[in-house]
């Protein structure tokens, strides 16, 4: 009991220097958080790379026995890993880049055009429901584009001269962009090489300096993530794959505009639950709004079928029930991950929230089958005498 409350004592002392000196406390977390960010993207290289590592060493030879198998499956399995997910950025920037200089263009050359084209078309309705008002008002609106460019030109350019207001910033963040990558690079391939060692470590710490009951339930609350990550991160790549190809044949197929530059924004834009589908039919929309109104009609309806077809048979499919979370916690997840950590947390607030709804899940029914075999004993024995169908 004396022990308790000096450990408490302690904790309160703690807590109040840490209230007092929160702005250096904060300023240190800062510094740490710098300095152990490339470790951190190490480890998320390492730990995507190590999903499709696997996958390759099932198929390197998966039954032969000899040294030199044994010996090479590793390295070459983490070679192909690096080069495959290389060749995957390569194909996507050559997909979204010109995506994004075409549709830079139709921002800066073909929106005025549209809207005069849409101008026109909502008056000729109003003129033919009889509403000589509203066609007055929508053939006299009128917007000064070039006020406007200018404006967004001044915006664009005075933001990117604060980031970069010096050679010597550019050059600074070039460098410190490249160690960092570097780093990270060589940290994940180290823990790449290194996974069993580590794993090994880390459990012989956890029963060494942790309670018996608490060693168990961290490592089974780490495994449960690592299912729920792995099969997540998978199958979301997987899915946006297949979503942005069905996109591209289909706006070919239906003859709309800008097909390859809408189905790469829309596959990438999968990528992120919930909040992507929009996203993706928001800008798709408004691009092809610019040549036809009818065809980003046409675009929104073949884009909610598909997203039906996705959703009902596509889904289930490839990410599979391994999520097991209800779709109002998903939105929650990307809600507030999507607050506190903008794209980055819309990723991983699914998963992650995932993982603690399991774990939740599962040790609340534990205790409530503990409190029925207590309180209920005879009720339980008489159960099990039950003969089995």
């Amino acid at each position: 009991m004396k022990r308790s409350w000096i450990n408490i004592a302690l904790l309160a002392v703690l807590s109040c220097l840490v209230v007092k000196y929160s702005d250096k406390v904060f300023a240190l977390a800062v510094l740490l958080v710098d300095i152990l960010k490339p470790l951190v993207y190490g480890f998320v290289i390492a730990y995507v790379l190590d999903i499709l590592m696997k996958k390759l060493e099932k198929i390197y030879f998966p039954k032969r026995t000899d040294p030199w198998v044994q010996k090479t499956r590793r390295p070459v399995c983490v070679f192909a890993s690096f080069l495959l997910v290389i060749l995957f950025v390569v194909l996507l920037l050559t997909l979204v880049i010109p995506a994004l200089s075409d549709a830079v263009l139709v921002l800066t050359k073909d929106i005025p055009v549209a809207f005069v084209r849409f101008q026109r078309w909502l008056a000729d309705i109003a003129a033919a429901a009889g509403y000589e008002n509203l066609e007055k008002f929508l053939t006299s609106l009128k917007i000064d584009w070039n006020s406007v460019y200018d404006k967004l030109g001044g915006f664009l350019t005075k933001g990117i001269g604060s980031l970069f207001n010096s050679a010597f910033s550019v050059a600074n963040l070039l460098v410190s962009f490249t160690v960092t990558g570097v780093i990270s690079v060589i940290f994940a391939i180290y823990m790449l090489f290194q996974k069993e060692n580590l794993r090994r470590q880390l459990h012989k710490l956890a029963k060494v300096y942790l309670p018996k009951q608490w060693s168990g339930r961290i490592e089974s609350f780490f495994a449960l993530a690592h299912g729920t990550f792995t099969s997540f991160i998978s199958g979301q790549l997987l899915e946006a794959c297949i979503l942005g190809s069905l996109c591209i044949i289909g706006m070919l197929l239906l003859g709309l505009p800008y097909a390859v530059m809408t189905g790469a924004i829309v596959g990438v834009s999968a990528l992120i639950p919930v909040m992507g589908a929009y996203i993706g039919a928001f800008v798709g929309a408004f691009v092809i709004l610019t040549v036809s109104p009818l065809k980003a009609l046409i675009f929104l309806v073949f884009l909610v079928i598909l997203q039906q077809v996705e959703g009902n048979l596509i889904y289930p499919r490839v990410v599979g029930g391994s999520i097991g979370l209800p779709g109002i916690w998903v939105l929650a997840a990307v809600t507030v991950g999507g607050g506190l950590l903008g794209v980055t947390g819309m990723l991983v607030g699914v998963p992650l929230t995932a993982t603690f709804y399991k774990w939740i899940r599962d040790d609340v029914n534990e205790r409530l089958q503990e409190n029925r075999t207590v309180r209920l004993p005879h009720v339980v024995e008489d159960m099990e005498q039950v003969p089995r169908k």
